[in-house]
């Protein structure tokens, strides 16, 4: 059973258990690539959403190429047995579709399936089309669900998940966890953190270009090593940033001091901008007097907070106050 499978959900599963209906005594894969260039979600949501909807483990397989299955038929005899490819009816006019002859005159590698005497897969292959069947709120296709996924809220989504994953009916906390990855897949959170990285990079991009023009009119050669230091810092979370280094603990500490300078920021990276902004007017020195600051004004603030043995509103946000 090949597909992109973005998502994976009750339709695609009503097709598996059609297909183990409709070949009795064959065994039924699930081929599903991890391929993201076109279509959001990668193989290993696929395949928990696979999990959740129904199919058997050991039945959804990573293969390169859905409609050339080695991963799966590397296992089988090719001059045996036989491949049969299931589709939904609602597909039969997207490729491949059986039947048809090469250029030499040769009947195509795919053909339609029907009862009979068939060729083992070395030979050919077949396609068989079974009934589309309708689920959730009137859909029959991942793109409904793709389509109408940004537009519901929290609630709705909630109802998406439990009428696409019957399993999840009973499982709130396993609902939750479906419409988060559903979230991620559709690409709202990669978007989003895309869109914010592409931003910050361009904004440091520009304090890099004013930091340089600074260096120019540099009157001292502190000031110019103070400039060039920052220049260098900035230049090296920039290219880490651009590369998707997940790991770069050294630009995750970055991040991380910049918050902790600009605490009552939404995010680690409008942290980072602000700090990125006053980078132009303060150097390291600066940096480590306001370090020891912070450090007093929160010890400070415990000491009150005992003190009083009540709720007190801490303001650690030293920069902007400044």
């Amino acid at each position: 059973m090949p597909g992109g499978f973005h998502p994976f959900h009750a339709g695609h599963y009503a097709l598996y258990q059609s297909a183990i209906k409709a070949f009795p005594g064959a065994e039924v894969y699930v081929a599903a690539s991890d391929d993201t260039k076109t279509r959001p979600f990668p193989f290993v949501i696929k395949e928990k959403l696979a999990k959740v909807a129904g199919v058997a483990p050991g039945q959804f397989i990573q293969v390169k190429s859905p409609f050339r299955p080695a991963e799966i038929t590397d296992h089988y005899d090719p001059e045996q047995d036989v491949l049969i490819f299931v589709r939904s009816e609602k597909d039969r006019t997207e490729q491949p579709k059986p039947g048809g002859t090469k250029k030499d005159g040769t009947p195509a590698y795919f053909q339609p399936y029907s009862k009979g005497q068939l060729q083992p897969f070395s030979k050919h292959a077949y396609i068989a089309y079974l009934p589309t069947v309708e689920f959730g709120p009137g859909i029959t296709s991942a793109t409904e669900i793709r389509n109408a996924w940004p537009k519901l809220d929290d609630r709705r989504k909630t109802a998406m998940v439990m009428s696409l994953y019957p399993a999840t009916q009973k499982n709130q906390k396993l609902a939750a966890n479906v419409a988060k990855m559903l979230d991620l897949g559709m690409g709202s959170e990669q978007q989003g953190v895309a869109e914010g990285l592409e931003d910050t990079q361009k904004k440091i991009e520009d304090t890099i270009l004013k930091l340089e023009q600074r260096l120019k009119f540099a009157k001292t050669p502190e000031q110019w090593d103070n400039i060039k230091d920052r220049i260098e810092r900035l230049q090296a979370g920039l290219n880490r940033s651009k590369q998707g280094v997940a790991e770069d603990t050294e630009l995750d500490n970055t991040l991380s001091f910049a918050q902790r300078h600009y605490p009552n920021s939404p995010s680690k990276h409008q942290a980072f901008m602000k700090f990125v902004q006053r980078s132009l007017k303060h150097g390291k020195e600066d940096d480590e007097q306001q370090d020891q600051e912070i450090d007093q004004l929160q010890a400070e603030v415990e000491e009150l907070k005992n003190a009083a043995q009540a709720n007190v509103t801490e303001s650690t946000d030293y920069l902007e106050e400044k």
